[in-house]
Order: structure tokens, then C-alpha cells, then sequence
């Protein structure tokens, strides 16, 4: 197994490569998509995600080898994509509630603020994604989204944790790396941004305390997936 370490620089070289090309294809592969075809509105994203996650997932696996990591085993090793421990276990599973329960006192204030203060609702919807609960056979567009979103989470963790946090070896690498990954949430907008962070620093940390990045990939879609299931179903508004 080969890893080597990374500047600063770069890592945020590759932050904001990232987080522009996020935008790019926001504003031209998904007005593109809308334009030409006639989709359910939530197909668009779930293309444009295919265009997105790929990348950072081929990205991660061409630096690790560009550092000699040859055959499979090599490259999953020199990701931190290992078994889990007791530990690990411990990590993401606290972690996890530690996410929900901030995630849900967040909203809470919110509500409060908004109701006696007026202050503007948190919009938790991405400007570029429209959700209408699927229904009848819109339910199968979730095996097109199941795909996109393991690329999403896979290719997010081994490109974040197992690439460039690994290879970030300086004080307090995990909070730069939350940092950055929270500049690459800015398209989603403001209000999700700010459901976001607990858990943009949980996962971080827990990467941190564990150098695994199966704890970023578990903690990463246990949070998001039954979410949005639920709200694709109808379950939640």
C-alpha cells in the first residue's frame, strides 16, 4: 500500500475544482436535460448527480494509483476502505445520532425563529432539484437513483476521507476538511447548508478518530438515504 501526502494547496485545489465543476454542470448539463426532454423533474437530477459522483469516484481511484497502488486490494487499502471494529462501529453509530439529534435541534430553532421572529423558514429543497412524491410507477425511478446515489456517497468518501484527508497530514486536518467540504455544499443552497453541518463535521471527525473510510461511507448513507426515500414516498414533507 502507497500513499502520499498532500499539500494544503492542493487539497483545496481539488475542493474547488470540484465544487466548480459542480456548478458548471448545474447551469449548463441540467438546463440542457430540461430543455430536451420531458422527465419526471427529479430524473434530471439524478442524471446530473451520474455526471457528477462518477468523476469524483475515477478521480480518486487514478490518484491512488498514480502513486504506485496497482491491483484492487492496493488501491482499497491506500483508500482506508477497511473492515469494521469495535470502534468503528462505536464511531458511526454515535455518530450517526449525534447527527440526527443536532440536524433535528437545528430545525427546531428554526421553527422557533421563524414562528416569533419571523425569521425566513430554512428552504432545505436545492434550487436545482424538484421533488414531487413518486407515485404508481414513478416508483421505479428510485432503481435510477439507487446507483447515483452510491456513486454519490462512495465517490465522495474515498475522494474526501480516503484520498485527501488521509494524505492531509497536519494539525487539525479533519476541521480543514470540513471546512472545504462545506464550500463544496454551497450549490445546494443556504438552507440545506445549514441542516448540513453537523453533519460535514461528524463524518470528518469520525474519519479522524478511526482512519476508516467504510465509517464516512456508512455514517454518510445511513444519513441521507432513508431521508430521501421517505421524501420520494411521501412520507415526509
Amino acid at each position: 500500500m502507497m500513499a502520499n501526502k498532500i499539500s494544503l494547496t492542493k487539497a483545496i485545489s481539488i475542493f474547488a475544482i470540484a465544487t466548480v465543476y459542480f456548478y458548471a454542470i448545474l447551469f449548463t448539463l441540467l438546463p440542457f436535460l430540461r430543455k430536451n426532454f420531458v422527465f419526471n423533474s427529479a430524473l434530471y437530477w439524478f442524471i446530473t448527480g451520474y455526471f457528477l459522483f462518477i468523476p469524483l469516484l475515477l478521480f480518486a481511484v487514478f490518484m491512488v494509483k498514480s502513486e504506485g497502488n496497482k491491483n484492487i486490494k492496493q488501491i482499497v487499502l491506500s483508500l482506508n476502505i477497511l473492515p469494521f471494529s469495535k470502534k468503528d462501529w462505536a464511531y458511526s453509530i454515535f455518530g450517526l445520532l449525534v447527527a440526527f439529534i443536532l440536524t433535528g435541534i437545528i430545525f427546531a430553532i428554526w421553527s422557533v425563529l421563524n414562528k416569533n421572529f419571523e425569521v425566513t423558514p430554512l428552504n432545505t429543497t436545492p434550487w436545482f432539484m424538484e421533488m414531487h412524491p413518486f407515485k404508481g410507477s414513478d416508483t421505479l425511478l428510485l432503481l435510477i437513483w439507487f446507483p447515483m446515489f452510491l456513486f454519490n456517497i462512495v465517490g465522495e468518501e474515498i475522494l474526501w476521507r480516503g484520498y485527501i484527508q488521509k494524505r492531509l497530514q497536519i494539525k487539525y486536518s479533519w476541521i480543514i476538511c470540513s471546512l472545504l467540504w462545506l464550500i463544496f455544499h454551497l450549490p445546494f443552497g443556504v438552507g440545506l447548508l445549514i441542516m448540513l453541518i453537523p453533519i460535514i463535521l461528524i463524518i470528518p471527525y469520525a474519519f479522524y478518530k478511526t482512519q476508516n473510510t467504510s465509517v464516512g461511507i456508512f455514517i454518510h448513507g445511513i444519513y441521507n438515504g432513508p431521508v430521501f426515500i421517505a421524501v420520494a414516498l411521501g412520507f415526509i414533507k
